[in-house]
Formats: structure tokens, sequence, C-alpha cells
């Protein structure tokens, strides 16, 4: 496992200057990535739910007050190995092209950083960690093919006690297959209710 501070190193090393912000996000997002496609994470540094988006602490500490962060003397990018930079390289070339503001609200919007923050509302300072899980969860499915994530779906659903109808099976299928929008298939399901 690398260390926080050698990919704050690799990010900067990648990105050139950035703000203390984006940095933030960037070490997320690799994080998150990271556990997705590897079931592990990229470091074993916290990451916690603040008001403007996830905030690793220990880097923090160290760029608080800096309106740019230039390059990370606390980490060395060679000290990641090759499946490590190649996690930062995706990130960097995934979501380097987004400004700090973006990254923030896209974290926000995101289910890792809402279920770490609960009920607490956005205006109030938290500490609760991004979990693990819950990123690794997330951003799998940010990469199931249509059919896959179909089968989630209706297993999900299954598990709740559910039974779903095989019309609205076929529907579904038909949704993830691009052979019918969802505009269409709610239509087809208040033309079947208006004739029962």
């Amino acid at each position: 496992m690398a260390n926080v501070h050698d990919v704050a190193a690799a990010v900067l090393d990648a990105t050139g200057p950035e703000s203390p912000m984006k940095l933030q996000k960037l070490l997320y997002y690799a994080q998150a990535w990271h556990l997705a496609e590897h079931d592990e994470p990229l470091f074993d540094a916290r990451i916690e739910a603040w008001r403007r988006g996830p905030v690793v602490p220990e880097v923090y500490h160290r760029h608080q007050g800096r309106s740019e962060v230039g390059a990370w003397d606390e980490g060395e990018p060679a000290a990641l190995d090759e499946r490590e930079r190649a996690a930062v390289r995706s990130v960097v070339e995934r979501y380097g092209h987004f400004s700090r503001h973006e990254l923030s609200d896209m974290a926000h919007a995101e289910e890792p950083w809402r279920v770490a923050r609960g009920d607490l509302p956005e205006s109030e300072p938290g500490s609760e960690a991004l979990r693990h899980d819950v990123m690794a969860r997330y951003f799998r499915r940010l990469t199931r093919t249509p059919d896959e994530a179909f089968a989630d779906a209706i297993a999900s659903v299954r598990l709740e006690g559910v039974d779903v109808p095989d019309e609205t099976v076929a529907s579904m299928r038909a949704i993830a297959a691009g052979e019918l929008t969802v505009d269409e298939a709610i239509a087809r399901e208040i033309e079947a209710l208006r004739g029962s």
C-alpha cells in the first residue's frame, strides 16, 4: 500500500501546481477508483467528509493556509509501484481538467461523501470517515455494463422481497439495450394500468 504523501507527490508531478482543494479531490478519486478496481485501498490515510467535500487531514495539515501547492516534498512519486502510478495517471486523465469547485460539487453529489455526512447539514463541519466499502461499491457501479447493472438492480429488488413482473423486466432490458427510452417504458406502464 502506498504512502499518501507519495500519492500526493505523484498527483502534483502529473498535474503541475494545483489548489489544495483540487489536490484533495484528486486524492479522493485516486483512492476511490483504486478501491473499485483492485478491492484494496491505494493509501492508508483517512479521508473525511468535510464541508467542501472529501479531505485527507494528514495532507491538509501540511498545505493548510496555502493558495497553491506546486510540489509535495513529503513524498516521492517514484516510490509508487506501476499499479499505483497507473491509478494516479488514470484519475488525473479523467478528472484533471475539472476545476476545484467542479470536483467539490461532483464529490458532494456522490454516495461516499453523502453517506459519511449522514444527516449533517452541508454548512456544518464534520469529520466522519468515508467508508472504503461504500467508495468501492459506488465507483465499481460506474463501470458496470448495462447487463451487469440490470442484473444487480433486479437482484437488489428481489432481496427486498419485491417480485418484478415479467413485463417490467422486459421493459428494463429494452431500456438497458437502448431499444426503449424511459419515457416510452413509463407510457407503456400507464397504458397497461389504464387497460386493467
